[in-house]
């Protein structure tokens, strides 16, 4: 090794290229472990199709600049295309979101998500609007 050259330069434009082509191929099922990154909250779920609209408790996860929620229950719910989710932000901001969700997985985080089932919420619309 040269003393001009730099220690952590140890990789060649042609294996950079590589790596950018191989990361552009990878699947949109790839999901990235967010951490740390999200904020939660206690809300409600309800599908509004069901004729006992029964609220079901669900931790809210919100993540900065993704225009969904991640839900996390106790229980596996069914699919649902016109669900009403409700949680407070605080100080005291009510959200109320219409929108769909398929039916709850597993966690995938091993033991520390045993017994706990989670599903993306899309945003169909905000219900405060009128």
């Amino acid at each position: 090794m040269t003393r001009d050259k730099d220690p952590f330069d140890i990789l060649g434009d042609s294996t950079l290229k590589r790596a950018e082509e191989l990361c552009a191929g990878l699947g949109t099922s790839l999901s990235l472990d967010r951490r740390g990154k999200a904020r939660f909250f206690r809300g409600a779920l309800t599908d509004l199709d069901d004729p006992s609209k029964k609220d079901i408790p669900v931790t809210v996860a919100e993540i900065e600049h993704v225009p969904w929620f991640t839900l996390i229950s106790d229980q596996v719910l069914p699919a649902s295309g016109n669900a009403l989710l409700v949680f407070r932000v605080p100080p005291s901001q009510d959200m109320k979101y219409i929108g769909k969700h398929s039916e709850f997985e597993p966690g995938k985080r091993g033991e520390q998500d045993q017994g706990r089932f989670v599903v993306r919420f899309n945003i169909i619309r905000d219900a405060r609007k009128k």
